[in-house]
């Protein structure tokens, strides 16, 4: 059994991998300081699943200061080195269109959905920052689009304006808003759901086909609603992209051993 873990700017995204994915969770990144923390969630998931044979950890991140500490809690449950996912890991899918650094986050959803869906699609992953991934019709990485997360355009609105104050995230009832909450809310939704329309009839245009439409992250389950066309939900699509890794590696291994 592998242990499995994305580092991400708003939650650790953690799991274990035995031919499926057997158990997951998520906990807010920043109050994660130290190894102690980090080995307690680690435990706490093992002992719910009444599981503890770790035989290794593959891990990836996308806040470099938090690393360490969670390498650190996975090599003493897995009682060897994790194995870190990054940009210069090789996948499976040709990623030379891109220049630039590129979150492993963002080819690791690619990857699961690759291993699901026929070319081309979008991989829409509704995190701290809205990210569009577009896998064009050969299978090949083409680039993609970066915006800003649900919430984080909230806070980001509240933070620039003196009238604007943060509210709690929760369904709007209609588009047009009633007082400033409302109004607040249905930019967050209703706005967001409308750009990612435009954004991808825009991607199709110049793909010059249509794509499937694959939706995962936080706060995805906020927005899908809202959309006018059919989107396919994913929630783990990050933890499946790290236990193909996981297997590829063991593939890699295997190989190595008997050479």
């Amino acid at each position: 059994m592998i242990l499995i873990a994305n580092i991400g700017n708003t939650n650790l995204n953690y799991g274990l991998y035995g031919r499926r994915i057997l158990a997951s969770g998520y906990s807010p990144i920043h109050p994660l300081t130290s190894e102690k923390q980090a080995l307690a969630l680690f435990r706490s998931l093992l002992k719910k699943r009444g599981l503890d044979d770790i035989e290794g950890a593959v891990i990836s991140s996308v806040v470099p200061e938090k690393t360490p500490v969670i390498l650190s809690a996975a090599e003493k449950i897995a009682q060897t080195e994790p194995v870190l996912i990054t940009g210069h890991t090789d996948w499976e899918f040709d990623t030379s269109a891109y220049s630039g650094l590129l979150g492993t986050d963002r080819l690791l959803c690619c990857s699961a959905a690759l291993q699901k869906y026929r070319p081309p699609f979008v991989v829409v992953d509704f995190g701290t920052a809205t990210t569009l991934n577009v896998i064009d019709p050969s299978g090949a990485f083409a680039g993609g689009v970066i915006l800003p997360g649900v919430r984080t355009g909230l806070h980001a609105l509240t933070a620039s304006t003196a009238q604007l104050h943060d509210i709690p995230f929760s369904e709007p009832e209609s588009v047009i808003g009633k007082n400033r909450t409302e109004c607040m809310l249905s930019g967050a939704t209703f706005g967001t759901a409308a750009m990612l329309e435009g954004l991808v009839r825009r991607i199709e245009n110049e793909l010059g086909a249509a794509v499937s439409v694959i939706v995962t992250g936080g706060n995805a389950k906020a927005v899908i609603p809202y959309c006018d066309f059919k989107v396919h939900y994913e929630p783990e699509l990050l933890l499946e992209g790290l236990a193909i890794q996981s297997d590829r590696l063991k593939t890699v291994s295997r190989k190595a051993r008997m050479e």
